[in-house]
């Protein structure tokens, strides 16, 4: 076996700054601790914290010694004053002006970065005497005066000023304070103001990187009995990079095939210029016209290339139709609602994100016709079409210019506390546009952290810098900054190459030439990346690096293991898991038997062949390997069950869990274990493909229909080999037992436990307030078939909607549903279904594309030539895909291709790898599944065995194109009367499940026996528990669907005892209403279902409210939430 094993990296000190002086070029910082500050300093608190940096060249920073160093700056008084805690600090009072305030000078150096704090982030702490006001750092300098930073101090407690400045000439320099309200006093504290070299800053920059941005692994070989594989040959090469680090484009790249070539050579990530507007999209109303947007789009899509957005609606009165800015309010909601509608359902599911309102910081123009709540009411109304895509505010300025206090970072924040105080309570991203001129780094991290507050994604989306001599070198450093910067998590230039220049900023020449500001990007990509690593592991098999976040393939080779190259895909990404395991095949030695051989006399044949005997008329031999372990062979075989046998005592009700490890004497061959009963009864409980020279681990099990002996025996069709067994268990459990380990997998893959502190607007806790949480919505795809019944029936819909969120329809978009004369296509049905589905909250899976049955292709298909096939085929799945693109969440693509093989006997033996890669490349998004029946549910069918699917899956997923496909396990679950082999099951979903793709139940269903409604749910919970399991879908309804073998409902709509079943396992499987009482400091645990919950909160002494929205989700890390009530 070869373990990856991916360590977290070491800590890196970010404080390390602090000690650093130089006499070089400086940057300063007005103030930091960790230079990235993501929480602590953005907070309201009572008392200031301690100056960052120690106050770095500021003289008397925390005011322990009077006013020394501190003047007043205007005709303004300033004095020391001591708060009743003790702490002194500096107030300016009897303001006349804005700059009325207190001052130090300094010496500033050329070329220096000056990071300020004063709990502002300069670094200073802030409060006014009253109310809230914005208060600035501003620094009086020979050339000018500069801004340094932006806060909105209040008037009851501490904020934080961080900012700064880049120094382009040495001379004095003044500090000082502005804010407009000249009412207020300002209180200042713990200021800083801290320089850095360039070379200082760049360090912390790379060491970010490394820490944000890289993980180191460390890669294990050892061989299956856990001995390490010294001087292994390891190869390790990047596939895709994780960051998103694109490129606008425009309509230009639909013509010019070197455009083309140059894009897709480098960015994964794009914003469409101006095409997605709506004044591109819709210039006379009711004009709608996206040609050139769904050709742009389907170009990025055969590419792999991520679509951001850009834009919904754009808050600028300029940027308006001439026909929308003379519209009436009521006709402008009427417009504006049809406008989202139309551009976000259309390419629902195509986009990964969506700025909604642009430039509402900036601008008004909805807010100022429609009213205060307008973005809300768009976030909220874009947010139900398109659950999927991330929506973004997106405003210029906050990081690029720090004078234009319109969209200074406290103000961003405020604009998203609006949004979420008017009504919507979805999720939000940070959209900066970064149009650069010159870069103050040291404030656009200063931003950038205060932003960073949020704890939502922050991109930079429209980056360009304006023409200059240091145009690239101010680009290097902004992207620089920026990738660096953990709370970053794309970047987009805004450098779309037109044959008359760019916006502001090209990449290239006409001839796609790169110019300085290409070669930054290249230089970036390149930097960023890992074309290759060659290596071999150390004596304890170990091999190390240091890998950027992103895909990469790792090869393995080693004499011990043959000829044989293991390869395996891994993915380095900051919450990876911490171990991956490369299943080698078979292993040069057997590992020891599981639970001790259970029930298993003799199970590692180290008594010979006592309690062992041969079945059939072969010959049982014990042999001796050369490290001495033993084990038997069974040679002379004239029939395929003639092999070594053991009598076992059954009991009824028993699950039992089989292994063995199995060798062949040559080539490779399936082998099964079966067990016959007392009738004479072979019951199959597992397979495995064996092979020479190795050992393959056999793995199945049985459920105990009565309690009587079996005789165990190993199977092969294949007479002429020897079979080698060793290590053999079987291992009983009661169902209570079973039972158990469902509910305790349960608790572990589909809950998690979070943590909450309630507190007031002020931060300060409300201890014993009264929680209720309720879950919206349950995170767990459960659900059922639908047939076009549904489209008549409000009684079907009720009763649909109210239970499932996932749905599959039976045969409404089959082939031979959609297309029952040769070309003539009706999708009427299945659209109606889809418009439905869409409505009520509930996603579709697409069943089928394909079905490798022939006695279920249309009549007009079975007569159809080899050529015609062809090209009916293609015509059949652009038109299905292309109609659904975006709007389903799978696609069953050739249906039952392992029992069957239509398509494979008329076309081309890689028929089904052709149809996944078309498919996969039309709709790239959307997760392409196998979808087999009696994988699970029968070990006696060898054909679609875990084995032969995941070979299968392997060669579809293999085939040239397919690398980057999403790809899905659906397994139908049509389970037969008579007890389920649950035991088998589970080893089965092991199996499947060590491949790492999403497995799914897809038709779900249980023949007629009296005992169906007890194996239905001992099914379902075996799926539900299993943690490779991401979905199921039963393949039933209500009675006026026929049903097949199995109602949910009668006529009227009233629950069968089947129907209840799975309305008692849709609410054990949700919270439900949870109260709790907080404790004295606000905190409260809770462990709930992943899914979308509503949480209220009642402060019992004020009777206040507030309600949130939250998510729980396994890849949401568990953090302490924080409900603030008046906020």
């Amino acid at each position: 076996m070869i373990t990856i094993i991916r360590l977290r990296q070491a800590f890196l000190d970010t404080s390390l700054h602090c000690s650093m002086t130089s006499n070089s070029s400086k940057l300063f910082f007005f103030s930091i601790v960790e230079v990235y500050c993501l929480h602590i300093f953005f907070q309201c608190l009572v008392n200031p914290l301690k100056p960052q940096y120690d106050g770095g060249i500021v003289v008397n920073p925390q005011l322990n010694s009077g006013l020394k160093g501190w003047s007043t700056f205007g005709h303004s008084l300033i004095e020391k004053r001591v708060s009743k805690s003790g702490n002194q600090y500096v107030v300016a009072h009897h303001r006349k002006r804005p700059h009325d305030s207190l001052s130090q000078k300094f010496h500033l150096e050329e070329g220096k970065i000056y990071t300020f704090s004063v709990i502002v982030f300069l670094a200073a702490w802030l409060q006014v005497s009253h109310g809230n006001a914005e208060v600035a750092a501003m620094f009086k300098t020979p050339a000018g005066v500069k801004n340094a930073g932006w806060v909105i101090a209040k008037h009851d407690c501490w904020s934080m000023l961080k900012g700064g400045l880049t120094v382009t000439d040495s001379g004095p320099a003044q500090l000082y304070f502005e804010s407009k309200n000249t009412l207020v006093e300002i209180w200042a504290d713990s200021i800083s103001l801290q320089p850095f070299t360039q070379e200082q800053w760049r360090s912390h920059q790379d060491i970010s990187t490394e820490k944000y941005r890289m993980r180191k692994i460390k890669i294990r070989a050892i061989d299956a009995q856990g001995n390490p594989l010294t001087k292994a040959k390891v190869s390790i090469k990047q596939r895709k990079r994780n960051f998103p680090f694109g490129c606008a484009m425009n309509q230009n790249i639909l013509s010019n095939k070197a455009f083309q070539d140059w894009f897709t050579s480098r960015f994964k990530v794009t914003t469409f210029e101006n095409e997605m507007k709506w004044y591109s999209t819709e210039k006379s109303p009711g004009k709608e016209n996206y040609s050139i947007p769904d050709a742009m789009l389907q170009f990025a899509q055969k590419h792999h290339i991520a679509v951001r957005g850009h834009n919904v609606v754009w808050d600028d009165p300029k940027h308006q139709q001439h026909w929308v800015k003379s519209l009436p309010p009521s006709l402008l909601s009427f417009a504006v609602q049809k406008r989202i509608k139309s551009v976000v359902q259309r390419y629902k599911g195509q986009v990964i994100a969506w700025d909604v309102n642009n430039e509402n910081l900036h601008f008004s123009f909805y807010e100022s016709k429609l009213g205060r709540n307008a973005s809300a009411v768009f976030y909220r109304k874009a947010r139900r079409l398109d659950k999927k895509a991330t929506l973004f505010l997106n405003e210029y300025n906050t990081i690029e210019e720090v004078s234009d206090g319109s969209t200074m970072p406290d103000k961003y924040l405020a604009k998203i506390r609006e949004i979420r105080s008017t009504g919507y309570k979805g999720p939000l991203a940070i959209g900066l546009e970064g149009h650069f001129n010159v870069p103050n780094l040291p404030y656009m991290r200063a931003a950038i952290d205060k932003l960073a507050k949020a704890r939502l994604p922050i991109w930079l989306t429209e980056l360009d810098v304006s023409s200059s001599p240091n145009q690239a070198m101010y680009l290097e450093e902004i992207i620089r900054e920026a990738y660096a910067h953990p709370a970053v998590k794309g970047i987009v230039m805004w450098a779309s190459w037109r044959p008359e220049g760019c916006y502001q900023m090209c990449l290239t020449d006409n001839q796609f030439k790169n110019l300085p500001t290409g070669d930054v990007v290249d230089k970036f990509i390149a930097e960023w990346s890992h074309k290759g690593l060659l290596g071999v592991t150390d004596t304890a098999g170990f091999f190390d690096s240091s890998l950027f976040h992103g895909e990469y393939e790792v090869k393995i080779s080693h004499p011990n293991i043959g000829n044989t190259t293991l390869i395996q895909l891994f993915e380095v990404a900051s919450s990876a898991s911490s171990q991956q395991t490369l299943h080698v095949k078979c292993s040069e030695e057997p590992q020891r038997d599981q639970y001790g051989g259970g029930i298993i006399e003799n199970p590692n044949f180290d008594y010979g062949t006592k309690g062992w005997t041969a079945f059939g008329k072969g010959v049982l031999q014990e042999r001796t390997a050369e490290n001495g372990n033993s084990f038997i062979v069974m040679h002379n075989r004239t029939q395929p069950l003639d092999s070594l046998s053991q009598r076992v005592q059954l009991k009824k009700g028993k699950l039992y869990a089989f292994s063995a490890w199995v060798q062949i004497s040559e080539g490779r061959e399936t082998v099964a274990v079966v067990f016959k009963t007392s009738r004479g009864e072979l019951v199959p409980g597992g397979r495995v493909i064996a092979k020479q020279g190795c050992w393959s681990l056999l793995k199945g099990g049985m459920v105990g229909n009565i309690s009587s002996p079996v005789d165990m025996l190993f199977e092969s069709k294949n007479t002429a080999i020897q079979i080698w067994i060793d290590n053999v268990s079987l291992q009983p459990f009661t169902k209570k037992q079973w039972r158990s380990h469902q509910d305790k997998s349960i608790s572990k893959v589909r809950k998690k436990k979070l943590s909450f502190q309630v507190c007031h607007a002020n931060r300060t806790a409300v201890g014993g307030a009264s929680v209720t949480i309720k879950q919206a919505r349950s995170g767990f795809p459960f659900g059922c078939a639908m047939t076009r019944n549904i489209l008549k029936s409000d009684a079907y819909q009720k009763w649909f909607a109210s239970r499932f969120s996932i749905t599959t329809f039976r045969n409404e978009m089959k082939w031979y549903s959609t297309e029952t004369e040769q070309g003539h296509e009706n999708y009427t049905i299945p659209d109606a279904m889809v418009k439905f589905a869409k409505q009520n909250d509930i996603s579709v899976r697409g069943h089928n594309i394909f079905w490798d049955n022939p006695e279920f292709q249309p009549q007009w298909v079975k007569a159809l030539s080899a050529m015609e096939l062809k090209k009916a085929a293609a015509e059949r799945i652009n038109s299905v895909v292309s109609r659904y693109r975006g709007k389903l969440i799978a696609w069953d693509v050739v249906n039952e291709n392992l029992h069957f093989s239509f398509f494979e006997d008329k076309l081309d033996k890689n028929a089904s790898e052709i149809f996944y890669s078309t498919a996969y490349h039309l709709d790239p998004r959307t997760t392409m599944f196998l979808n087999e029946y009696n994988t699970i549910e029968y070990s006696g069918d060898e054909t679609a065995s875990p084995e032969k699917y995941i070979e299968k899956l392997e060669k579809i997923k293999s085939y040239p194109g397919n690398a980057g496909m999403l790809a899905g396990i659906g397994l139908q679950s049509h389970f037969g009367s008579g007890q389920p082999n649950i035991a088998y099951m589970r080893v089965a979903l092991d199996i499947l499940g060590a491949t790492g793709l999403p497995i799914w139940l897809t038709e779900v269903d249980v023949q007629k026996d009296p005992n169906q409604i007890q194996y239905l749910e001992e099914i379902l919970r075996e799926g539900y528990s299993h943690p490779a399991v991401q979905g199921i879908v039963i393949w039933s309804g209500p009675a006026i669907d026929g049903c097949g073998v199995m109602c949910l409902t009668e006529y009227n709509y009233k629950n069968t005892p089947t129907g209840d079943l799975v309305d008692k396992l849709i609410k054990e499987w949700k919270s439900g209403n949870q109260e709790i009482t907080a404790d004295s400091e606000g905190f409260f645990d809770i462990s709930l279902f992943y899914g979308e919950y509503i949480a209220t909160v009642t402060d019992a002494e004020t009777n206040s409210s507030t309600s949130i929205r939250f998510d729980v989700a396994k890849n949401i890390p568990s953090e302490t939430v924080h409900i603030r009530i008046g906020v």
